[in-house]
């Protein structure tokens, strides 16, 4: 495999490492979506300082991009994916922080509805906090996880609280969850769309 080769190759796994589209890398060099594609394809070569550039950016030196490396790994992506994953746990303690304090002020006032049901809305909010940062991040997978989650804890919240409020509880109600089919089935149409799109 000549040198050309290698760095298309290279170029082309740092990229989804980074979960970078071919529009979005251009985008960050300044560089057109052709010229990206004319490089992963091994069609053209950047030049020096373009070499350089990508170099900084994957945290790669320059003849790791041009040698034949079999598994290639970023390491600007390990120390990406920490900071992420530390977000995403800080954002979700913050979550349930307000929940379980919400629980202790409302289990000590005479209420109407069991205080518990805030844990199940908590897991909720706590879903949509998942799908933001998957969406920001491009994390398609997760992302359909956490819309699914999402979808089946509100119905569940949605049910607990009406066994709660309604009096006497319809015999039907579980039939609330039979909206979370047609959800569920759009949901992975949708991953599956995504994915195709992305391999293209």
């Amino acid at each position: 495999m000549d040198i050309k080769e290698n760095l298309a190759k290279n170029l082309t796994a740092c990229r989804k490492a980074f979960n970078l589209t071919q529009a979005e890398l251009a985008e960050k060099l300044n560089y057109s979506d052709k010229a990206v594609s004319k490089w992963e394809r091994g069609e053209s070569v950047p030049d020096i300082v373009v070499l350089k550039q990508l170099s900084l950016f994957y945290g790669i030196s320059i003849d790791k991009l041009l040698s034949d490396n079999k598994n290639i790994r970023p390491k600007i992506t390990k120390n990406l994916n920490k900071k992420r994953a530390l977000v995403g746990l800080l954002s979700s303690g913050i979550v349930w922080l307000v929940a379980i304090l919400s629980f202790a002020v409302l289990s000590n006032l005479e209420l109407s509805f069991t205080p518990w049901l805030i844990y199940i809305y908590a897991f909720s909010i706590n879903c949509i906090v998942f799908v933001v940062f998957a969406s920001i991040w491009k994390r398609n997978l997760f992302n359909a996880i956490s819309i699914s989650l999402l979808i089946w804890s509100l119905l569940l919240a949605l049910y607990l609280t009406l066994v709660n409020v309604l009096s006497p509880v319809p015999s039907n109600l579980w039939q609330i969850f039979l909206i979370g089919i047609p959800l569920q089935l759009l949901v992975m149409f949708w991953f599956i769309l995504v994915r195709i799109n992305k391999d293209r």
